[in-house]
């Protein structure tokens, strides 16, 4: 059985999908059965989320600083 080491470490290098189809199966069965690594998974996927969605702000022209003054303004 897969350990939580490595999941972590294969989650965050994100090297799942380059995995063989057994060792996937294998993460997604720990996935469902580990609260602590699959809370890391939604965890990991929201920062990467940020990341992206940050990334296309800054193509978009807009400055860090005036992204940060409008969430906050909402809040």
């Amino acid at each position: 059985m897969i350990t939580c080491k490595e999941v972590s470490t294969l989650l965050a290098s994100d090297q799942v999908q380059s995995q063989k189809w057994w060792r996937r199966a294998e993460i997604r069965l720990h996935l469902a059965m580990c609260n602590f690594c699959s809370r890391l998974a939604r965890q990991l996927e929201q920062l990467r989320s940020a990341a992206r969605q940050s990334s296309q702000e800054n193509e978009a022209g807009a400055g860090l600083e005036e992204r940060l003054l409008r969430r906050l303004s909402k809040h």
